[in-house]
This record gives C-alpha cells, structure tokens and sequence, in this order.
C-alpha cells in the first residue's frame, strides 16, 4: 500500500458511486480501536489488508480514534476516521448511522474486528447494518478486559461467524471465558515477511545511526513502553549479564507509551549502575536492521498473545530467550529455537542470555533452526493463506 487517504464520514457519503465491479461479494471491512499506536496487532492487520488487496479483496478500514500515528498513513490505502470515545454515548449513535450508510454504500458482505470497541460495538453495528458474517481477532487473554468487557463478550459471541486466535493458549482463554464454540474457533498465527530480514547490513553503521556503542554484544529488547511488557525485568536481567559480560550493550526499542512507567524504568536504570550501557532508542521504524545488528533478543513480558517479535528475530537469525507467557512456547522451542524461562525470573533470563552471548556455536545452531521454523510456520503467506481459506469459505456459504 504506498499511499493513504483520510477519510471522514462526510467525505465518503459525498463520494461518486463505484462500479458494480468493485462492489463485489469480496469486499471486507476492517474495524479497529485505534491507530494512535501501533503494535504488533495493528501491524499485522495492515499487512493482511495489503495481501488481500493484491488478492482482489476490496478493503475498508474503520477506527475509532483521531489522529491516527504517522505511520499508519504509509500502511494503508484508506482509513475512515469515525472518532468514538464512548460507546454509551449520543456520540455513538452517530458513528452508528455513519457505519450503516458505509457498509451499505459499500455493499460490504463481511467484517474483521480487533479489539474491545470493535469487537462489541462495532460488531454489532456491522450485524444490524446487515453484514452477514463477522470474524473477531483475539490477540491476547483478556489484558485490558473489565468486567462489563466480560459481560458484553459473552452477550456478543454468537454474532460472530468465526473467532481467529493468536496462539492455542489465546483460543483456549477466549473459549472458557467467552462461551466460544470450537468449531468457531481457529488458530491463525501471526506471520513475517522474511525477506526484510535476508539483505546484508553494515552492523556498525547500523548501531552508531542508532546511538549504540558499535562494539561489544548487542542484546535487544522491543516492546511499547507498558508494566505488562517486563522491561523491569529486563533491566534486572542485564545487570547480571552486565557484570559477567562487562562490554556487552542493551537496546530497548518502543514508543514510551507510559511516561510514569518510563521514569520509573529509568531511575532503576541508573540505581543498578546500567546508565552506560541501556539505551531507551523509542521508535524505531527499521526493526529489521535493529535485529540484524543484535546478537540475542529479549522478550520479558508478563502477558503476551502471541509476540511478533519473537518471530520477528528468529527470522532474522538471532537467538530468542522469553518468558513463557500466553503463545510463546508456540514459536519457541525451547532450547531448540531459543529458550523460554519463567514469567518474573531474571535470573534464569540473565543464565540463558549468558550462554548464548559465551557460546557462538550453540548461538548459531539455535538461529538457524528458528529461521527454519519461522519460514515454515510463521510466514505472510502463511497468516494469508489462513484468513483468506476461513473468509472465502464464509462468503461462499
């Protein structure tokens, strides 16, 4: 998707009418909270909206928040902007009436929703509105839920044709806790352009764009900025590495999407002496350099769906060490592709890290088989494959 147009509601309700020809039974809506963030979920749905492009689906795409990032505005082609803060509001009756007259205008046959607004009000809107069949997308166990969330949840399961899961573990959470029916509920797992990761990089050059000592090993970390991401535990764990491997450097890449959790991150930083060697780079927009220049990678998370970033770098060849959170230990196996520890344990975090960065040859071996476990499980075409197996089938019926 090279370009982007920002629509509002009154932009499109003004538009021409389309040929009969882009009207078609292919046409998917895409509903989201917000764009105002962009995490592994948020990219994952622009890089499925692109492939199905390219496969004939027409896709639109509905958020719910202002003031999408900047760099969702290179991901897509479209984005409507129906701003929501509430669903219990006079405001929601709008975007109600809105979303109507789009799915129809459209003749949209069939909806994706992520997340908790999505999922509940938006859903519902697609089903009055005379979508016939709805896929919702579970991306983690119930992180953000409250308990009208877990209400409205179980309320709104039977609007959905299908519930695509991240991870075995995410779909048997949703099933218990959402009263889901196995035989509408699929696992998809996320995937990875693994071409990004083929090309050769200049390490140092790469590491000195970032402002990261070009010398000594690299162990990276990327996540967004939150408690439940184990950053915490992180910096534990590289103070322990730190004093067995005095050279070796650290990188934590993601927006810092909570202030408050960042200062307190950083006044740890500075109390375990790691000030010269933790480096907080925020966004990072070439991941792919980022890992090629890493020697292993660190994920510490309290809670995960299923991490794309854990597939991300065992498709860049770099060796994995992470919690065993959520679907984790679906990617990793553990000391075959990488190594998982327990969830809050730093210090079995720190061993692994440690024998990986002492031991070139297992690094090596464990790289290798996760790069092959990745090309055959965890691809674009893999994840693409799936959705478009489960929406053909749906709108067929």
């Amino acid at each position: 998707m090279s370009s982007m147009t920002t629509m509002y509601p009154e932009d499109i309700l003004e538009a021409p009418h389309e040929s009969a020809v882009a009207r078609s039974s292919r046409s998917i809506l895409f509903v989201i909270d917000q764009l105002t963030e962009l995490g592994g979920a948020e990219r994952m749905m622009f890089e499925l909206a692109r492939q199905l492009s390219r496969q004939g689906y027409r896709i639109t795409m509905i958020t719910f928040r202002d003031s999408p990032s900047p760099e969702a505005y290179t991901l897509a082609d479209e984005l409507i902007i129906l701003p929501l803060r509430s669903c219990f509001s006079l405001r929601a009756i709008s975007v109600a009436w809105k979303m109507r007259s789009i799915i129809r205008e459209r003749k949209i046959t069939l909806a994706q929703t992520y997340f908790e607004s999505a999922d509940l009000f938006g859903a519902l809107i697609c089903k009055l509105s005379g979508i016939r069949h709805i896929c919702s997308s579970r991306r983690d166990m119930g992180l953000l839920r409250t308990t009208k969330h877990a209400l409205l949840y179980r309320l709104c399961t039977p609007l959905y044709s299908r519930v695509l899961a991240v991870s075995q573990r995410v779909a048997h959470w949703h099933q218990q806790q959402d009263s889901v029916r196995p035989e509408r509920m699929q696992v998809i797992y996320n995937g990875v352009r693994l071409e990004a990761y083929d090309r050769p990089i200049n390490r140092q050059q790469v590491r000195r764009m970032l402002g990261i000592p070009e010398n000594g090993p690299l162990v990276t970390t990327i996540s967004n900025i939150n408690p439940w991401k184990g950053l915490d535990i992180f910096l534990e764990a590289a103070a322990l590495v730190h004093g067995e491997y005095p050279d070796t450097v650290f990188a934590i890449a993601g927006d810092w999407t909570d202030l408050e959790h960042y200062n307190h991150l950083c006044r740890r930083m500075d109390a375990l002496g790691l000030s010269a060697c933790v480096f907080f780079l925020g966004r990072v927009k070439e991941i792919p350099s980022l890992l090629l220049a890493s020697d292993v990678f660190a994920l510490l998370s309290r809670t995960e769906g299923f991490p794309n970033v854990v597939i991300e770098a065992m498709a860049a060849r770099i060796p994995v060490v992470a919690t065993d959170v959520g679907g984790t230990s679906e990617a990793v196996i553990d000391g075959a592709t990488g190594y998982l520890v327990p969830n809050e344990d730093y210090s079995q975090a720190a061993a692994r890290i440690s024998t990986l960065l002492s031991d070139p040859e297992q690094r090596n071996r464990i790289a290798t088989s996760a790069r092959q476990r990745v090309e055959k499980e965890f691809s674009i075409d893999q994840m693409t494959k799936k959705h478009t197996e489960v929406y053909d089938a749906l709108l067929s019926a």
